[in-house]
């Protein structure tokens, strides 16, 4: 699905979740290999007793699907879930776009924000990634996980804020408008 831009509107930057937290998916994926390899190693030998050999076919069948069900717990979720996840941001706006078949999609307008914090863990700073907490007032905040370069993206939201016309910031007063100088008819 395409964005839909207002007149005037363009993209600052379009990006995805950091992928360090597939870290540890991987991980899990290569030992489940592993151990699902070595345990069809184990049926294959031909030194197996006689009343095992019989059962060998349904043992690699067993191997094989518990192996991918892990597999798509552990590995494939988390890379669905990092694949479907989007944060566009805009001259006027902060979006995040989640999800394959059922889309969830957060807007927040650039004007309603009244502060931008980062933080990062140890592991986070190693890699340049970190959470983005966006404070809308009211005790209304939104935490954006592991957004690769973080401090740049906050700048460029900064720069984007300051870049929104003062008739957006100040809902609909016109502060650039000239003064009425001629009020000689009052």
């Amino acid at each position: 699905m395409r964005l839909k831009l207002a007149p005037g509107e363009h993209v600052i930057v379009r990006t995805r979740p950091h992928p360090r937290p597939l870290l540890m998916p991987f991980i899990g994926s290569l030992v489940v290999l592993a151990g699902s390899g070595f345990a069809l190693g184990l049926l294959s030998r031909g030194s197996l007793p006689p009343g095992v050999i019989e059962w060998v076919p349904l043992g690699v069948i067993l191997v094989l699907a518990a192996a991918v069900l892990i597999l798509l717990r552990i590995f494939v979720r988390p890379l669905m879930r990092w694949w479907s996840t989007r944060y566009i941001l805009t001259s006027r706006r902060l979006i995040r776009r989640r999800g394959l078949s059922t889309r969830s999609e957060q807007e927040i307008a650039l004007a309603s924000i009244y502060q931008l914090d980062t933080s990062q863990t140890l592991l986070q700073r190693s890699t340049g990634s970190g959470n983005l907490t966006v404070d809308l007032g009211r005790d209304r905040t939104v935490v954006h996980p592991d957004l690769p370069q973080v401090h740049t993206f906050k700048q460029f939201m900064v720069e984007a804020i300051g870049d929104l016309p003062l008739t957006v910031m100040f809902d609909g007063v016109d502060m650039e408008a000239d003064p009425v100088h001629d009020l000689e008819g009052y």
